[in-house]
């Protein structure tokens, strides 16, 4: 528990500096709205024409920037089981939360699968192609899982090539899993804390020009084995698509199994087909579908969601 006490250490320094950006984008939101009203108070017409023109121009950013300074943490807005956990989306995620869970119970039975009941379950996402929803759909499920008390989630991105998960919960992009596999370095040298006290990550680390060499290495086996041995309840990492590079397969065969984003309304059959083959033929388990952007309707509202669907259903 040392090393993961170390990082609860720096989420609380990370906490103390973000506590003096809240203040300063609050001083910085004040003078903009004491500017708006002045400016309401101006009767002139090249005033309000201005105002006019800066509002078809800036109101995204500015809405952006409002919905910044009411929850400043600099987490990507996608990642809505952070932001609103009462949101249809977010109660979706809870439903794959729960079948994730009864996945993972029916792995630790197999202790083929899983090295001893109380060992964490190691899964893999990747995606047939690019822009599934692969990167947010794992994090959003990370972040889910955290949410539970006394559960510890460590969340790896392995995609060396394009990895975002820094972006979108805002930590350091170094050092990160690059930085441990090309160095002489412990897995906890990547080792970064959330905003959830519960949930870790590993960053990608610089960008790798060859990432098969390294996720395929002995090192990567090594710090997967020893992360079996840390006191995490789950360990999901990200992986660039199945139909692009070997990185997923790699990364797949040492872990628990595999999941597969899966866009509706984009990817066609035969693309999901061709992926769940060759996996087949790299003797990569696949655990199941997540199938996301489906269109959802309530009176209420219309919005996306994203649903499982359990591996065995035919593609």
């Amino acid at each position: 528990m040392g090393k993961i006490s170390e990082a609860l250490k720096k989420l609380n320094e990370e906490k103390e500096r973000q506590k003096k950006e809240i203040m300063e984008k609050e001083k910085v939101l004040k003078k903009k709205e004491e500017a708006r009203e002045e400016i309401k108070e101006d009767k002139s017409g090249a005033v309000r024409a201005l105002l006019s023109s800066w509002g078809e121009r800036l109101h995204f950013k500015e809405n952006f920037f409002l919905f910044s300074s009411q929850s400043p943490s600099g987490i990507d807005p996608r990642i809505v089981t952070y932001y609103d956990d009462y949101s249809p989306l977010s109660e979706q995620y809870r439903l794959l939360r729960t079948n994730v869970k009864s996945l993972v119970k029916r792995i630790k039975g197999n202790h083929k699968s899983i090295k001893g009941v109380n060992s964490p379950a190691i899964i893999t996402f990747s995606s047939s192609l690019r822009n599934e929803g692969k990167t947010v759909t794992a994090v959003n499920l990370a972040m889910s899982l955290a949410s539970e008390e006394g559960t510890k989630v460590l969340l790896i991105d392995a995609d060396l090539r394009n990895g975002t998960i820094h972006k979108l919960l805002n930590v350091e992009e170094e050092p990160g899993l690059s930085t441990v596999l090309v160095g002489e370095y412990d897995w906890s040298v990547g080792l970064h804390p959330t905003l959830n006290k519960n949930l870790f990550v590993i960053p990608r680390g610089k960008i790798s020009a060859h990432p098969c060499e390294f996720l395929g290495s002995r090192k990567m086996r090594m710090i997967l084995e020893r992360l079996r041995g840390e006191k995490f309840n789950y360990i999901l990492i990200d992986t660039p698509p199945l139909l692009s590079f070997a990185d997923a397969y790699l990364i797949a065969q040492l872990t628990d199994g595999l999941i597969i984003i899966v866009e509706a309304h984009r990817t066609k059959a035969e693309i999901v087909r061709k992926a769940k083959e060759v996996c087949e033929e790299a003797h990569t388990k696949i655990l199941g579908f997540i199938l996301t952007k489906v269109d959802y309707y309530t009176p209420d509202s219309y919005y996306y969601y994203y649903n499982y669907r359990k591996y065995g259903r035919k593609i």
